[in-house]
């Protein structure tokens, strides 16, 4: 096509380029997904059949059934029956109510044409005070056995999340939870038991779920649980400075622990067993052509996804990590434990959601004092949602943290693979977005979700070009989320899901993403429909907007997909 090139060129190239918008079914999205490529990933989905497609959740998100059968309780029950913890004092304690409704939901799962799944354990729903010694919850066993099978029965591939942020409050109130060395031990006691008791149905597990956000959000900003901080206004206790290293240092050894219990169980498995870690953070560019902000720019990605995956794979923290945060606070790993840290992980697991300018701090642009919860920056990096004209790095979502580039997946999925070479498949475990002004107010604009589509459309072109383009070994897609749920801080004020959720009924309607989902899976499928057929699947008869809608979106990015057909760009 003919701007291939010109996106071919240096990601800043690429990212001056992004700042045009296309204006499609109503709504502006930043884009550079042009109409020659925008057919990518169906091309992946045909060629690919081994590919990943997936849907993910996480279990204090979407299970509820709180203080049911025998579960004990964890750090985030704590958290949001604190008074002025999360909007409007939600809570985790019905949820999606998936304990009671999860047959459903794995038919859901099934009708939409998904043949993966990533899931959470809870816990504190297996081992109560969060001790293997003190005996398993067998009704928590019970459950995740049960669910299992409705995977298994269904077709469905599990790739299962070891700690997706929920600790048990026992073991907070025994030690301190993850600022205890203890907490090192106790996880990976945790871990091998579930590997026990679930290894036979999942091949594919993570340990930790972005360590970066509940390590700097819950002991650096204090927005989440524990809720920990400097700041006397909104934390009763904690070291914004300090306990976030610590506690990242615990986590990063858990995870070590817990890969070594793991490799010794599988070693003579027939099936291959993998592992990984998934982090999060965003893309980072300079704002300006100069050295110090390309400094800056690549100092602040060391931060962010450098400090939980330089230790897994390379053994040690990023040396500019290290230069910045001193030796006086800065923990130090024993020789031993670099030797257990290096390659401790067979994949990548990566949750994108946005990008960010950096810049060196300077008389216009002031030093950010902290990051995500990370408050040792040390007034070295400027991190800015917008260029020196005031345009934003890409339009808002619904989350006031969340600015669309879908350009930032695809880049930093080659900085990834050039920071820690190609031996590492990567796995995409979360991408998603709520809809922005109000468009999930109501159940209409909720269900109607045409935003969320292009959002993926997008994000799965920019996947799609770094693959087949830039050679990187993207090996899976997990959407997030498979169901509106409990989002953390954030209660039931924001929709990521697939699925709308009517929390007082509990009914499941899926949205036009859906719906858009199905017709991608399907679009893989040996009989390939017309995108009209496509459109169609799984939807009412009578549902003409929402087909309307949806047939658009596939004629939007199927109509140019043979460039040397005048009649079909015409």
């Amino acid at each position: 096509d003919e701007t291939s090139t010109e996106l071919a060129e240096p990601s800043t190239t690429r990212m001056a380029a992004a700042r045009g918008v296309l204006v499609t079914l109503g709504v502006v999205v930043a884009t550079t997904i042009t109409a020659g490529e925008a057919h990518l990933y169906e091309t992946l989905a045909r060629e690919k059949p081994d590919f990943e497609w997936g849907a993910a959740t996480a279990a204090y998100q979407i299970e509820g059934a709180a203080s049911e059968d025998g579960r004990g309780p964890s750090i985030w029950d704590t958290f949001s029956h604190t008074p002025g913890k999360t909007w409007h004092g939600d809570t985790g304690d019905v949820a999606d109510d998936h304990y009671h409704r999860f047959v459903g939901d794995v038919a859901l799962l099934e009708s939409l044409g998904f043949k993966y799944y990533r899931l959470s354990l809870s816990w504190s729903r297996l081992f109560p005070s969060g001790k293997v010694a003190d005996g398993a919850n067998a009704k928590g066993v019970a459950f995740y056995t049960a669910l299992f099978d409705a995977l298994n029965a269904s077709g469905i591939e599990p790739l299962v999340t070891l700690y997706h942020w929920d600790l048990p409050q026992g073991l907070e109130d025994a030690y301190g939870g993850w600022r205890s060395r203890d907490s090192v031990a106790d996880f990976a006691e945790y871990a091998d038991a579930s590997f026990a008791l679930f290894g036979g149905y999942a091949t594919k597990w993570l340990t930790f779920n972005e360590a970066l956000t509940f390590v700097g959000e819950g002991y650096g900003d204090g927005v989440h649980a524990p809720g920990r901080c400097s700041d006397r206004s909104r934390c009763s206790a904690g070291d914004s400075q300090v306990e976030p290293l610590v506690v990242g240092h615990h986590v990063l050894l858990a995870h070590a622990a817990a890969v070594a219990k793991f490799r010794a169980r599988y070693a003579e498995s027939d099936d291959p067993h993998v592992i990984g870690m998934t982090n999060c953070g965003w893309m980072m560019y300079p704002l300006r052509s100069t050295a110090a902000d390309a400094v800056a720019s690549r100092e602040m990605l060391e931060a962010e996804w450098g400090w939980f995956f330089d230790p897994v794979i390379l053994g040690d923290y990023p040396a500019s990590m290290k230069a910045r945060v001193g030796p006086e606070l800065m923990p130090v790993f024993s020789d031993d434990e670099k030797a257990s840290l290096r390659a401790s992980i067979d994949f990548l697991g990566v949750n994108y959601y946005s990008s960010r300018y950096v810049a060196h701090p300077d008389a216009d642009h002031a030093a950010t004092p902290s990051a995500q919860g990370i408050y040792t920056l040390r007034d070295k990096y400027s991190m800015l949602r917008h260029d020196d004209a005031g345009v934003l790095i890409g339009p808002p979502a619904g989350s006031e943290w969340q600015l669309v580039v879908p350009y930032g997946l695809r880049d930093l999925l080659v900085w990834l693979r050039d920071r820690y070479g190609p031996t590492y498949p990567m796995r995409i475990t979360e991408n998603g977005c709520a809809q922005p002004g109000g468009l999930d107010a109501t159940v209409a604009g909720a269900v109607n979700d045409t935003f969320r589509v292009r959002f993926f459309h997008e994000h799965l072109a920019a996947m799609a070009r770094a693959v087949y383009d830039d050679g990187v070994d993207v090996v899976g897609y997990y959407a997030w989320s498979l169901l509106d749920n409990f989002e953390w801080g954030d209660g039931y004020s924001k929709r990521f899901g697939i699925t709308y959720v009517d929390y007082s009924s509990q009914g499941r309607t899926p949205k036009l993403s859906a719906q858009w989902w199905a017709a991608l899976l399907s679009s893989g499928a040996s009989d390939r429909r017309t995108p009209a057929a496509l459109a169609a699947v799984h939807l009412d008869d009578d549902d003409d907007d929402d087909a309307l809608l949806l047939t658009i979106s596939h004629w939007w990015h199927r109509a140019f997909a043979d460039d040397d057909d005048d009649d079909r760009h015409r």
